[in-house]
């Protein structure tokens, strides 16, 4: 990983991030909403006996909120996700408004420089990463969704369609013309519906992904030497290289574990020159990892947590922090 920043601009590229709540844990620690899943869930009702496996933990609070109402009339499992997802929307908001005020308190690491970033995929429904990214390089361009994907012709602008939302990004543009964009594939507080927790909605972001991708590759055999008009964080995963940052990349996250395996299937054949940017991740030292070596590399090396986010921030920063 010693090189890969002389890779980039040797070559002109830049990088694609896939960021989890790990980013929250070297900024605020390991107690807030945002940092730590079981926290989130445990501000819901019913959200007794947490098991870690985050996605059934909340299928689990759900079913048990349905079975205890006691109000009149009863309502269905559906519509009270649909209140819990607006509950846990208001609470990020809220949190994401605390700690903006009170940023110089907390140690966020500043690796979205747009001059060596072109994409930052959050796994997270805060907006955190993407409102520092525009006090440290934004121009006071005004922030809002986008889609430049082929469902923006099959779409009107802000569908409430899952793929559409799906397939928005926000952008931020430095003094030098550089542009960073900020997806929320996972979904965003800032549309409580667009939230995905639960079985059914990781089921319809799998679902997603294969038109994603199934559209990626119709175009490509059309126009296999030409970019295309249709932008997507799938298609930045493939073109460029890849950091994986305070993500574990759980076995529930099928929507990106499909983006992955279709990267590397795409570089599979011995004579394929296309798309072999590596996959490069921050790992625990001290924590077996088994797709280590194969669906990634390591960031760094004999480095903990700490450490390799401070490497990263001097190497993205040129060394110049705010």
């Amino acid at each position: 990983m010693y090189n890969i920043l002389e890779k980039i601009k040797n070559d002109n590229q830049r990088l694609t991030i896939i960021l989890g709540t790990g980013f929250h844990l070297q900024g605020i620690g390991n107690n807030s909403i945002l940092s730590n899943w079981a926290v989130l869930l445990s501000k819901l009702s019913h959200a007794d006996l947490l098991t870690g496996k985050y996605t059934l933990d909340f299928e689990k609070t759900i079913i048990n909120q349905t079975k205890n109402q006691n109000l009149s009339p009863l309502k269905q499992a559906h519509e009270i996700e649909k209140d819990e997802l607006k509950q846990i929307a208001h609470l990020i908001k809220k949190e994401q408004e605390w700690i903006l005020s009170q940023k110089n308190r907390f140690k966020y690491p500043d690796v979205f420089n747009p001059k060596y970033v072109s994409d930052v995929i959050s796994l997270n429904f805060d907006h955190v990463a993407e409102e520092l990214c525009k006090l440290r390089y934004g121009n006071d361009e005004k922030v809002v969704f986008n889609n430049e994907s082929i469902f923006s012709k099959k779409y009107p602008k802000n569908s409430r369609s899952s793929i559409y939302q799906r397939t928005s990004y926000r952008k931020i543009t430095d003094s030098q013309g550089n542009l960073i964009r900020f997806w929320y594939p996972h979904g965003s507080f800032q549309n409580h519906q667009s939230i995905t927790l639960g079985i059914n909605r990781y089921a319809q972001l799998v679902s997603d992904v294969i038109r994603i991708r199934n559209n990626y590759k119709s175009i490509e055999k059309q126009c296999i030497n030409c970019e295309t008009d249709n932008l997507t964080w799938y298609k930045q995963i493939l073109k460029n290289p890849v950091l994986i940052l305070g993500a574990s990349l759980s076995d529930v996250e099928w929507g990106l574990w499909s983006a992955l395996v279709f990267k590397k299937r795409n570089c599979a054949k011995p004579n394929c020159k296309s798309f072999e940017n590596n996959v490069y991740k921050m790992v625990d030292v001290k924590a077996e990892d088994k797709n280590l070596g194969y669906w990634y590399e390591p960031l760094y090396k004999n480095m903990d947590f700490n450490e390799q986010w401070i490497t990263l921030e001097e190497l993205l920063t040129d060394g110049n922090h705010a």
